[in-house]
């Protein structure tokens, strides 16, 4: 159920890491959200035209699109966006260096009347 998309810019020197960052955001939402991580999906989103601030070349951006099932609390909704925030600085801060990078995390509400999911199993 939960869907997060990553779009971050192409520039950054982040991409190994960008597997690792899902798999923990899988899991620290699950916690927050009342979520099974087996649910969650994340798409990695390389942006290749993207202008910040000047323009410079030494901008970049890491951004977090989070989608939960309607129903959660403000207050969910709010933990939820801390701890992505939190998750994603962990594992990408460090790798930046001389980037001026703005991370940013939105969660939102994935209307439960319209959200439609099939799961085959492998037998």
């Amino acid at each position: 159920m939960p869907q997060i998309e990553i779009e971050y810019s192409a520039n950054l020197p982040i991409v190994e890491q960008l597997r690792a960052l899902a798999i923990s955001l899988h899991r620290e939402i699950a916690v927050v959200a009342d979520a099974e991580p087996a649910s969650f999906k994340t798409r990695l989103s390389p942006l290749e035209n993207v202008v910040i601030a000047d323009g410079g070349p030494h901008h970049g951006m890491v951004h977090l699109d989070v989608r939960l099932l309607s129903g959660r609390s403000d207050d969910v909704k709010y933990e939820v966006g801390r701890i992505a925030l939190e998750t994603l600085r962990v594992h990408l801060e460090n790798l930046v260096g001389d980037y001026a990078v703005q991370f940013s995390v939105e969660v939102h509400d994935l209307d439960r009347a319209n959200y439609h999911k099939h799961v085959t199993t492998r037998g």
